[in-house]
């Protein structure tokens, strides 16, 4: 059977072109990981850009699955010349706005985000999980889309920011979003201890999407740390992450609660803690700038922490000036 995947336009022209090579790896990796390996060629039809590829009718599971792909507007089969839509089977599990409606200035596209989070799961041990229990950690997490991201999709969301301001920023939204949409929740505040002493603050908000599943139990949570990512070991619990996604800064240095560094010195000092967190299987998917942080370099801090590299091809694309962005994915062994 022949499936033709419509993709999302993009405003800008030379951009697009970036989300079109990052829109075939991402349905690449997850046809992969789903046991559907098939080549996947990109073609024009009326003027819009579709990912096709032939496959074996796709099963419920797998529409479920390929429903979650960043860059993929509508599904469709190709039958005697016709489309087909296929209908998705995951819906938002909190409005789809939620990741796009916060607007300031330096922020990453929240569908390149998205398409992380999906290659983040793709190499990881937990692709058929999809009942809502995947936690995904944010160890840089700004003000926090990545974490919203993981909301919509129905799973957990923690996240470790050192600016104040951004923090405050991500949860006065929260609680701005949630109260007007009318979503039953409630936000908790508590103090985390590091090496004896306070060194960092948790915002907590527990949430459902419907007042039914609230009362019973049944929710998600989404969990805002203002801390330094350097101490990951001692704010998150160990092996409590499934996926783990990092968008590192793209200027020279990262400053973090007052202890200035590189980028990849930063990373370097990280990565034991974002590893323990992780639980066997898991895996993270990192972006950066090529033209501040150096592709091998990052792959050797990989290496070195005890992560094991996902045998996947460069992703390097073009996103504006001064910046050239790359994805590494590492996974910790079983």
């Amino acid at each position: 059977m022949k499936y033709a995947f419509l993709l999302y336009p993009h405003a800008n022209v030379r951009y697009r072109q970036s989300l079109l090579m990052l829109a075939r790896q991402e349905l690449s990796m997850t046809l992969e990981a789903l046991g559907r390996g098939a080549q996947v060629n990109a073609c024009g039809m009326g003027g819009a850009q579709f990912l096709t590829f032939d496959a074996e009718k796709l099963t419920e599971r797998d529409v479920r699955m390929l429903s979650q792909l960043a860059c993929v507007y509508v599904m469709f089969t190709m039958e005697d010349g016709q489309l087909v839509p296929v209908e998705p089977k995951h819906p938002n599990y909190v409005g789809e706005d939620l990741p796009a409606l916060l607007k300031y200035k330096g922020k990453t596209n929240e569908m390149f985000t998205d398409g992380m989070l999906t290659m983040a799961l793709a190499v990881s041990a937990f692709m058929p999980i999809h009942d809502g229990q995947l936690v995904v950690c944010d160890p840089l997490a700004g003000r926090g889309t990545t974490l919203m991201l993981a909301l919509r999709r129905g799973w957990h969301g923690v996240g470790i920011e050192a600016a104040k301001g951004e923090v405050k920023e991500a949860c006065d939204y929260m609680s701005r979003y949630l109260e007007y949409h009318r979503i039953k929740h409630k936000c908790s505040e508590s103090a985390l201890t590091v090496r004896g002493k306070v060194g960092g603050r948790e915002t907590k908000f527990v949430l459902s999407d419907t007042p039914e599943h609230f009362k019973d139990g049944d929710t998600r949570t989404l969990r805002m740390i203002l801390g330094d990512t350097r101490d990951a070991l001692a704010l998150l619990r160990p092996q409590s992450v499934h996926l783990m996604v990092a968008d590192l800064p793209y200027g020279v240095q990262r400053g973090t609660a007052g202890r200035q560094d590189t980028i990849e010195g930063t990373v370097r000092a990280a990565l034991p803690g974002w590893l323990e967190a992780l639980k066997p299987g898991g895996a993270l998917a990192m972006s950066f700038n090529t033209h501040v942080t150096k592709r091998a370099a990052l792959a050797r801090a990989l290496e070195a922490a005890g992560f094991e590299l996902a045998p996947v091809p460069s992703m390097e694309h073009w996103v504006e000036q001064a910046i050239s962005r790359d994805v590494l994915l590492a996974r910790r062994p079983l």
